[in-house]
């Protein structure tokens, strides 16, 4: 069985990584519902299967965790936020706490290994080149390792903008790239604008990355809807959904 609590003293840096999602940013109704279906189309993408084992590497609020766990999937997280962590584990789940990189030691493998939203926080080339690796040794032959994260093409400055630990440019070419020298083959991929694929997806994300709401948000910071509004605009940007085999 995968330990529980793989950093049981763990820093007050690890726990609180994160913390202004864990406790000051909470979404709206409709952010929220427009996380869980991209959380699904997520599941989708990745042919999860009842019975099957996932590892979700950073899980944030755990809308992932959630599908899984109803849909009978052996799921584990590593995750290094207290508060994140606790809330997974009362809901079932089993959590590693650690920050990644480097992956914790684990002592089994997986079917599916998920990166959503994580990609980009690595700090340098090498980390991501270093974690994906890592990843490769955890999964059963022909498993995957399925990344969702930004597309900085879409995004442009909203990538750095957004939070302050975005560090890795992510592109499906880059992300393509990552993981071919990585030693992943036959790759899948899409964009998504929120849990949105196809035309529409860049239709959308074109049309959001050109709205005002970001200077809005700078010109008045301390305005509420301002912030709102900059939020829903990320929220229809642009991002890339990869999938690499074993």
């Amino acid at each position: 069985m995968i330990g529980y609590d793989y950093m049981e003293n763990s820093s007050k840096e690890s726990d609180a990584f994160f913390e202004h999602f864990s406790s000051g940013d909470k979404p709206t109704k409709a952010g929220a519902g427009l996380v869980r279906a991209l959380a699904r189309a997520i599941y989708e993408f990745a042919g999860i299967a009842p019975g099957s084992s996932v590892l979700e590497i950073g899980p944030g609020r755990g809308d992932l965790a959630d599908i899984c766990l109803k849909a009978g999937v052996e799921y584990c997280a590593v995750e290094a936020n207290r508060q994140m962590a606790e809330s997974l584990e009362s809901r079932g789940a089993r959590v590693v706490r650690a920050m990644a990189p480097p992956l914790p030691a684990l002592d089994k493998q997986f079917d599916t290994v998920v990166m959503i939203n994580v990609m980009e926080h690595m700090s340098s080339m090498k980390d991501a080149l270093d974690i994906t690796r890592q990843i490769r040794d955890v999964l059963k032959p022909k498993a995957r390792f399925v990344i969702c994260s930004p597309d900085y093409l879409n995004w442009r400055l909203n990538f750095f903008n957004c939070d302050f630990s975005h560090n890795y440019v992510t592109t499906r070419r880059r992300l393509e790239q990552l993981l071919v020298n990585c030693g992943f083959g036959n790759m899948r991929n899409c964009h998504l604008c929120g849990p949105m694929s196809g035309p529409l997806c860049f239709l959308l994300s074109a049309l959001a990355s050109r709205l005002p709401f970001g200077f809005f948000n700078a010109a008045f910071p301390q305005s509420k809807l301002c912030y709102k509004l900059y939020k829903g605009q990320l929220t229809f940007l642009r991002n890339v959904l990869i999938a690499g085999e074993k």
